[in-house]
């Protein structure tokens, strides 16, 4: 998962971008038709973390996601038909091609901002946030809601982010004014931010942003951090964001998971193999990415590879899609105040004797009122 680490908080929230996405790293590829955070179909034993939203048909509202990240890469087959037009918000100065643009592709496979190396995990980062929202199934990548469609926005890449190019991205995935950009056709319901590690302090300039927001009936959706059982950070510490820990598949917290009372949701984000025989024995999700072929060329595939709160993050927020297709005019308060029919008890853990984690699960029909 993307980390940003402040400076003093002027222009830039990040001097260095740390992936912290794939703590463990190593991607299996398994031959499952179903993967295992969004349940089973036919009676069988669900993972005890799973959301159960597998046999829950999306509604008649398309819902537009935005996923902010390192960019999406739109060849690849699983996000066929998913993906609208976005745009390539990193400003000029950290930006290797020099200005924004409606290329909302990542940098390329091992570029370089001066003597700092982009790891190729930055590259792949975005692809499979957004299939995890709205993946079409190909290859046994499924989205909690295929139906929804993913607004990519491109804000960091091999060089630095900064707060500017953060901001500016969720006014435009908003609908909101940019200066010196076009309106933004497809404003997003949704805003995915699979990033942390800014202030432990929701800035003013940020917080402002949020509660408009929030006003306008939108959603946003961050990552708690990998930052070991450490309190949230921005963008998920600031008030009206839904924020989201992780949880192996045995519905356990995760070892790396931010832990705070304030953490809105827990959902699946993968971790280590788990010693069970069972089908998330792998503990990781399935997602749409790419890897160099024997030959050294890039080549699209699927792995069980997701790891951390960037994954957990979009499950919660196809999931809030996949609810807002029935109940298009439903707001950030209805969410809230229904919460308690989408979550289980997640196991306790001692760390937090003042947290009462709950998990993200469909324990009633998405499609009743």
């Amino acid at each position: 998962m993307p980390h940003f680490l402040k400076t003093p908080r002027r222009h830039l929230i990040t001097q260095v971008l740390v992936l912290c996405g794939a703590v463990w790293g190593v991607g299996l590829a398994m031959a499952q038709d179903i993967p295992w955070h969004l349940g089973t179909a036919g009676g069988q034993l669900s993972a005890p973390s799973a959301i159960n939203t597998i046999q829950d048909k999306p509604g008649p509202n398309r819902i537009v996601v935005a996923v902010i990240d390192s960019g999406v890469m739109s060849g690849h087959p699983s996000l066929a038909g998913q993906l609208l037009p976005g745009y390539d918000m990193v400003s000029p100065a950290q930006n290797l091609r020099n200005k924004r643009s409606t290329d909302f592709t990542p940098d390329e496979r091992g570029a370089k901002c001066g003597s700092r190396l982009m790891a190729n995990s930055f590259r792949t980062h975005g692809t499979e946030v957004a299939s995890l929202v709205a993946g079409n199934g190909v290859d046994g990548v499924f989205g909690v809601n295929p139906e929804a469609k993913i607004l990519p926005i491109r804000v960091f890449g091999a060089c630095a982010m900064s707060r500017k190019d953060l901001v500016d991205a969720i006014s435009w995935a908003a609908g909101l004014p940019v200066a010196g950009l076009p309106v933004n056709p497809n404003p997003a319901k949704i805003i995915n931010l699979s990033m942390a590690g800014g202030s432990a302090v929701c800035g003013a300039d940020l917080q402002a942003l949020i509660d408009r927001l929030v006003q306008d009936h939108k959603f946003i959706v961050a990552a708690a951090g990998n930052n070991f059982h450490k309190p949230l950070h921005e963008p998920a510490n600031c008030t009206g964001v839904i924020s989201v820990g992780a949880l192996n598949a045995e519905n356990r917290i995760e070892v790396y998971s931010a832990l705070d009372p304030r953490t809105f949701v827990y959902a699946p984000g993968g971790g280590a193999s788990l010693p069970v025989n069972a089908d998330w024995a792998v503990n990781k999700l399935k997602v749409a990415t790419y890897e160099l072929d024997f030959v050294g060329n890039e080549r699209a595939t699927t792995r069980f590879r997701g790891v951390g709160t960037s994954y957990s993050a979009p499950v919660v927020a196809g999931f809030i899609s996949l609810w807002l297709s029935h109940h298009p005019d439903k707001n950030f308060a209805d969410f809230t105040r229904e919460k308690p029919k989408f979550v289980r008890q997640v196991l306790p853990i001692e760390q937090c004797a003042e947290c009462v984690p709950m998990g993200l699960v469909n324990t009633d029909r998405l499609g009743t009122p």
